[in-house]
C-alpha cells in the first residue's frame, strides 16, 4: 500500500527548539539501540517465554547482524582501495593503509543502525502482556520524555 498524503506531509510538532530537538532524537536512538543490544542482540533468545518475542527478536537479531556485516564489508573496501591508491602513490606496495579499517568501520556501523533503529525498535512492538514487549514500551516512554513528543 502507498503512503497517504497526510502521512506524506505530515510534521511533527515539538516543543524544542531544532537544535535541541535533534541533540534529544539522538540521544533516544542510543537508548533504542542500546535497548536492541542488551535485549535482542546479547540476549538469550531462548528465555523468552513465547513464539512471538522470539520470532521478532530472531528478525531483529538477523538484521541488526546484517548492517554489522554490510559496514564491515564497506570497511574492507575503503581500506583495500586505500591500500591500492597509497601503494599506486609511493610505487611500493604498503599494507600501512589496512589500519585504517579499525577507524572507518565503526563510522560506518553507526549511521547504518541509527537509520533502522525506529523500523527494527517498531518491530518488537509485540505487545505488554509479553516481557519483551512491556521493557520496549518503558524505553519508549523514556524516549518521549527525552524528545518531549508523543510517539511517531
Amino acid at each position: 500500500m502507498g503512503v497517504m498524503d497526510d502521512e506524506y506531509f505530515y510534521v511533527p510538532k515539538t516543543e524544542l527548539p531544532a537544535h535541541e530537538q535533534q541533540i534529544a532524537d539522538k540521544q533516544s536512538t542510543m537508548i533504542k539501540l542500546d535497548f536492541i543490544r542488551k535485549w535482542v542482540v546479547k540476549g538469550n533468545l531462548d528465555l523468552f517465554k513465547t513464539e512471538q518475542e522470539r520470532d521478532w527478536a530472531y528478525i531483529v537479531r538477523k538484521e541488526y547482524l546484517y548492517h554489522q556485516k554490510k559496514a564491515i564489508g564497506e570497511g574492507i573496501a575503503y581500506t583495500s582501495l586505500a591500500t591500492v591508491v597509497y601503494s599506486l602513490l609511493v610505487r611500493q606496495v604498503s599494507f600501512k593503509p589496512l589500519a585504517l579499517f579499525f577507524v572507518i568501520t565503526p563510522f560506518l556501523v553507526t549511521p547504518r543502525l541509527s537509520k533502522d533503529c525506529r523500523r527494527m525498535f517498531e518491530m518488537l512492538n509485540v505487545g505488554t502482556e509479553y516481557e519483551l514487549g512491556a521493557e520496549r514500551n518503558r524505553i519508549l516512554e523514556e524516549c518521549n520524555r527525552i524528545s518531549r513528543r508523543a510517539n511517531f
